[in-house]
């Protein structure tokens, strides 16, 4: 009963994240740099219409329940959040849309659990992992964007400090980057770029970057950036030093992940090894197990022992991230 309990709740989350980035990619399709290059006639504004019409009938099933999430004015500092969140992992989306998708899943959920298990507790356990996943995958999608970005911030630095010294402004070694590199490093540029053509101030538009992406690293380039415009200085040599720096970091990021490799396999193992047992003595022996399952005790004990699971997950996560 254990191991077929899981086996359907591995189903499902991996249905809910095939749900969420399915939803996902029909919004992210149509994002502002595209809508853009149309009227710079950079691509051509040939679409699909199956697709089109995809995406309308998303909008408009999707977009009615946002709307009344919208109007009903709940959850206004959790939007705040998730908008941040939204911006972050450059997914062109509202959050009354996110949160029209966890409030789905967690329908969805609540009502499976409901009809595998029949137990209250268990509904709700249900429930909120159909409203967590979403959060999760969001979370996974903006710690490889920042990662990626992180990795390429040399390289940036490299190309920005080499266009300035061949005697091109900063608007012109900005184009550079976005022309020469790929990857989210480039859309970010691309953006730069676009948000000064169209009259923004290069400071304001080098904030609003920071806020997209949301990395110390790249904050500390822009911070110089900002100075040299302030105060005056050879820009390409501030670069050339913040590039090392940069370097430096992402070197001992990697030494640190390698000296602390023992301790996440260690907590992997120890978070695995209660389902693993509970498998085990469920088929070796099942009337031990099966008290657990039935007993309303056995069930709060389950519910305990998984709110402690997850706190000694964190506390883990807390003691091998080091700061660089």
């Amino acid at each position: 009963m254990a191991f077929v309990s899981l086996l359907l709740l591995f189903l499902w989350i991996s249905l809910s994240t095939f749900i969420y980035q399915l939803l996902c990619g029909l919004i992210n399709n149509n994002n502002y740099i595209s809508r853009l290059d149309v009227y710079t006639n950079q691509v051509e504004t040939v679409k699909d219409e199956k697709t089109k019409k995809q995406q309308d009938n998303y909008r408009q099933g999707l977009g009615l329940l946002a709307k009344s999430i919208e109007k009903t004015g709940f959850f206004t500092k959790y939007k705040n959040r998730i908008r941040m969140k939204l911006t972050n992992a450059n997914l062109l989306m509202k959050p009354e849309e996110f949160l029209s998708i966890c409030l789905i899943l967690f329908v969805i959920s609540g009502l499976l659990g409901a009809l595998l298990f029949k137990n209250f507790l268990m509904v709700i356990a249900m429930a909120a992992i159909g409203w967590i996943t979403p959060l999760l995958i969001l979370n996974r999608n903006i710690s490889k964007r920042l990662k990626k970005i992180n990795n390429q911030l040399g390289d940036t630095l490299a190309v920005l400090s080499n266009s300035l010294k061949a005697g091109h402004s900063f608007f012109q070694a900005v184009d550079s980057v976005s022309r020469e590199l790929t990857g989210p490093v480039a859309d970010e540029f691309a953006k730069l770029q676009k948000e000064i053509s169209l009259g923004v101030s290069t400071e304001t538009a080098l904030e609003n970057m920071v806020n997209r992406v949301g990395s110390d690293d790249l904050e500390l380039m822009v911070t110089a950036v900002l100075i040299q415009r302030q105060i005056g200085g050879n820009l390409a040599e501030i670069l050339d030093n913040i590039s090392e720096t940069i370097r430096q970091r992402i070197r001992a990021k990697g030494e640190i992940r390698t000296l602390t490799a023992q301790g996440r396999m260690s907590g992997w193992i120890i978070a695995l090894l209660p389902f693993f047992l509970a498998i085990m003595v469920s088929v070796i022996s099942p009337e031990h197990i099966k008290p657990l399952i039935t007993n309303p005790l056995g069930i709060i004990m389950i519910m305990i022992a998984l709110v402690m699971e997850f706190l000694g997950i964190i506390f883990v996560r807390k003691i091998i991230n080091i700061e660089v």
